[in-house]
């Protein structure tokens, strides 16, 4: 097992689904976290790894495998992140994102399905406000030839910045468990925009005793409550939807249906919270298109796991081993 982090050298872009429209009437949905999908490239393209797949899906699968041949990995490949903030040259505890609050919070303000909010201080709960900024599309051609601007095409996209609650800037670093051999070290392209991040193999014992608890469907082993550090995927049984949908997604047999979703925890003496959420999966950079689209529960759901899913389902297995439906034990 090894730490893997993840720390912008600037601002990421990062979006749930993609950009649409010109400027006046695009919507975008920044992501506070990596999807991990993005995560796996990264450590392929680091890895120096070729894909020759022109499908999305399959493309992962081959990404996976030949990433477990090279750096001699483990099921599951990715889990988590937590994630850590940078307070005066101090990285802040492991934090747990909060997905309906744009809420970063430490594990132990978590108690009985609450939030104890009022515990924060300035060093237990950060909050993610991203920027928006405008850009302009360009047509390009080949390497020879000059880009030229497509007239009229403005868009927005987003920057994304963390503050303590006392609206001070921090800088976060995402931490992922990689279950391979082989470090991985280096700078690059990470995200939307042409911004960069350092990752590199973390050694600290202080964040080894939170990421050694960190779970997911293919390797838990004992039941019990869990919150989800990730998006957890919810892939449906078949093409026809109705109002038992959620008891009938694939991923729920790890909680037996729906009665084992609890929500993502609110102030105290409110109820948590059931959120499903469009998620496209990325971009595919070999054949220039976009990954589908999923339904998923946001990061900060609590559930109550009781069993190692054993599921044929063969999209499911590839999400799960690249780090969707990562949990934390709630003790």
């Amino acid at each position: 097992m090894k730490i893997l982090a993840i720390e912008p050298v600037e601002a990421l872009s990062l979006t749930s689904t993609p950009i649409t429209g010109v400027r006046i009437f695009s919507t975008i949905s920044p992501l506070p976290i990596p999807l991990p999908t993005t995560v796996i490239g990264v450590i392929g393209a680091l890895s120096d790894i070729k894909l020759l797949s022109n499908d999305p899906i399959e493309g992962i699968e081959e990404l996976i495998n030949k990433v477990k041949d090279k750096l001699r990995c483990r099921e599951p490949i990715i889990l988590g992140p937590l994630t850590q903030f940078k307070i005066k040259d101090l990285w802040s505890e492991p934090t747990i994102l909060i997905g309906d609050k744009n809420l970063f919070v430490v594990p132990d303000l978590i108690r009985d399905y609450e939030l104890v909010l009022d515990e924060c201080g300035t060093t237990k709960c950060f909050e993610f406000k991203p920027l928006i900024a405008i850009g302009t599309a360009l047509e390009r051609g080949s390497i020879s030839k000059e880009k030229k601007v497509r007239l009229g095409y403005m868009y927005r996209y987003p920057l994304l910045t963390y503050r303590t609650l006392r609206d001070e800037v921090v800088e976060p670093r995402f931490i992922y468990v990689v279950n391979c051999d082989e470090d991985i070290n280096g700078i690059i392209r990470f995200g939307g925009e042409g911004r960069i991040a350092k990752i590199y193999t973390l050694e600290d014992n202080q964040v080894k005793k939170y990421v050694e608890k960190i779970v997911n469907p293919l390797n838990i082993s004992i039941s019990g409550f869990y919150i989800s550090l990730n998006y957890i995927p919810l892939l449906p049984t078949s093409n026809t939807l109705d109002s038992t949908y959620l008891d009938s997604v694939l991923d729920l047999e790890i909680t037996n249906g729906m009665k084992g979703i609890i929500g993502i925890p609110q102030s105290p003496k409110k109820q948590p919270k059931i959120i499903v959420e469009r998620l496209g999966l990325g971009y595919y950079e070999v054949s220039n298109i976009r990954r589908p689209q999923i339904l998923a529960l946001l990061p900060g759901t609590i559930i109550k796991a009781v069993n190692t899913v054993k599921t044929g389902n063969k999209l499911l297995n590839i999400l799960y081993n690249i780090g969707f439906t990562s949990l934390y034990p709630l003790t």
